[in-house]
């Protein structure tokens, strides 16, 4: 069960432990998905509650998409599963999804940080294509690490390049 205190941020507070307990458990509940859906794209959470809930409860969703997980064989697998049917999330969803879960192998796809890099912006709205969505996304961690200063984490580093935009935008709006 969730702490109150992990909904104020939960990227600190929850999800370490979540990713820890999916590590050991392969269970991920309703609630823990949702909250994952609702950091990375609050307006859009619930149309994912209304789309993965037509044929089967929530919880249910969150216990298929788990086993789903745990036994694919690669990371790719894991990617092209939640990208195609059922789940069909989005490439930056997907992403959030897995970054949570396997923190060490998987950063968030975002806009933000496509901004700083200057390219993968394409990969945005895209569908899985077997031939070359797993290896744009590798591309697209590959340069995460490289625009990052040295040393940071995979996640750090997309946290980094995250921050950067935000500075720079802001910045601007200053006119500094």
């Amino acid at each position: 069960m969730l702490d109150p205190a992990d909904f104020y941020n939960p990227e600190s507070k929850a999800f370490p432990d979540l990713a820890k307990r999916f590590a050991i458990s392969g269970r991920l509940t309703g609630e823990e998905l949702y909250l994952i859906l609702d950091w990375k794209a609050p307006r859009a959470r619930t149309n994912h509650l209304k789309r993965l809930t037509k044929q089967r409860t929530f919880e249910q969703a969150a216990a298929e998409l788990s086993e789903a997980l745990t036994t694919a064989e690669k990371d790719e697998d894991r990617l092209r599963l939640l990208m195609q049917p059922p789940w069909s999330f989005r490439l930056p969803t997907a992403t959030a999804i897995l970054a949570v879960l396997y923190p060490e192998r998987f950063t968030v796809y975002d806009v933000r940080v496509c901004s700083v890099l200057d390219k993968f912006g394409e990969l945005d709205g895209r569908a899985w294509s077997d031939d070359t969505t797993w290896r744009s996304y590798l591309a697209f961690m590959t340069e995460v690490r490289k625009a990052a200063p040295e040393g940071k984490s995979l996640r750090d580093a997309d946290r980094w390049l995250w921050g950067k935009d935000k500075q720079l935008k802001l910045r601007q709006e200053l006119g500094l």
